[in-house]
């Protein structure tokens, strides 16, 4: 069948990213995921903005550090007549328990519920008619609740939530507003929750609970799942999250430990992250550096590793399908269906990095960056998604 051809590639993938619409700081390169040989490297080693393609990062960390089967507890603990609702740091928890989980199949395990946890509370206490306080403890988490390099209306824009020890619905109200104080918000509809149960219960204060008694929990789907679902749908709360449940593992649930535990993370892991500044776990900050051959690298891990990240592969949009590509990729359009990406965009950044099947059959592990859009990131995504279709229609082999 003849090997692919690089120069072929490279002439291909360089005519695409002449467009205007990507403007000048682009970079590119792509593997042959089967061989690894390098078919494409413009610029492949120079550091860039990733946007949440980082998250490709944060995810194998979380599985290779975390572990695939760790869950959240979200618990209440009691002593005498004071309840403590004590986030465990679970980013999935809602209110409401959900009758799908939107990004995953039907039939999936569902997100744990501020409801589910009033019902077995309820059960707990029985017929009680104490008069019951009930204090929130989101103290899991250290201060900030954001990074310092992020843009003030990410907060207020709902772009990511306040990292909290406690949250629920992602920081969002049903009016899609976004919750100042996320863990106070939850500790109110709980409280709410267990009056409508017939308990007399009001709300204390946001302390750190010293209880060893616990009454009731309720704990997050897996790390695995976790992790497939924030790639599949770029949540950038659920990415910090377990960024600092990273930093947890050296004590400090912190966004810089949890950009050193990542980082160490990947060298241990073997893949090459030489330039590469990591400062959140979301790809917010627009300090975040790493190169394209980087992120090639991190994929191919999870693609040859025997099923450690795997997740990180399983949970990549898949272009017209799901995910962050679901509205790209029309109908007919070469790479729809096929072709799978983590999406990457902030002001003037556009990222894609992902696995394609070209015209020959060959599976191609590529990223694409570019720094530079000059005319807004629809245009360099449209621009950007042309490359990716070119190499999908590519027959690059050579006899």
């Amino acid at each position: 069948m003849g090997t692919i051809d690089a120069a072929t590639a490279t002439a291909l993938v360089t005519e695409k990213l002449a467009d205007p619409r990507l403007g000048a700081g682009v970079t590119a390169y792509v593997v042959d995921a089967n061989s690894g040989e390098v078919l494409v490297d413009i610029k492949g080693s120079q550091p860039m903005i990733p946007a949440s393609t980082l998250k490709l990062y944060t995810g194998i960390a979380a599985m290779n550090v975390l572990g695939a089967e760790t869950r959240f507890a979200t618990r209440v603990m009691q002593d005498a007549t004071t309840l403590t609702l004590v986030g465990g740091g679970d980013p999935t928890l809602v209110s409401l328990t959900p009758i799908n989980w939107r990004g995953k199949p039907p039939g999936s395990e569902q997100p744990p519920s501020l409801e589910q946890l009033a019902d077995l509370t309820a059960v707990a206490l029985g017929t009680s008619t104490e008069n019951y306080i009930l204090n929130f403890d989101d103290s899991l988490f250290a201060k900030p609740i954001a990074h310092e390099s992020w843009p003030d209306q990410y907060l207020r824009t709902g772009e990511v939530s306040a990292v909290q020890g406690l949250t629920m619905d992602f920081g969002i109200n049903d009016t899609e507003a976004v919750m100042p104080d996320p863990a106070k918000s939850a500790a109110e509809f709980y409280v709410a929750e267990l009056v409508a149960r017939g308990l007399s219960v009001t709300l204390g204060d946001r302390v750190a609970s010293s209880s060893t008694s616990e009454l009731a929990r309720v704990e997050s789907a897996t790390v695995t799942d976790i992790v497939e679902r924030m790639i599949t749908t770029s949540n950038n709360t659920m990415a910090e999250y377990l960024s600092h449940h990273l930093g947890g593992t050296i004590g400090e649930y912190t966004f810089a430990a949890g950009a050193q535990v990542t980082r160490q993370a990947l060298i241990d892991a073997g893949i090459d992250i030489a330039g590469t500044e990591i400062l959140d776990g979301s790809g917010l900050s627009r300090s975040n550096r790493t190169s394209a051959k980087a992120l090639v690298a991190a994929l191919q891990y999870a693609n040859t590793n025997g099923g450690s990240a795997w997740a990180n592969l399983s949970g990549l949009p898949v272009a017209g399908i799901s995910g962050t590509l679901i509205d790209r990729y029309d109908i007919g359009e070469p790479g729809r269906g096929t072709v799978r990406a983590k999406t990457g965009t902030l002001s003037k950044v556009v990222v894609l990095s992902g696995t394609l099947v070209d015209a020959n059959g060959d599976l191609l592990i590529y990223t694409l960056i570019a720094n530079e859009i000059p005319s807004g990131t629809k245009q360099g995504e449209a621009a950007m998604d042309e490359v990716v279709k070119a190499l999908v229609q590519c027959g690059c082999r050579v006899a």
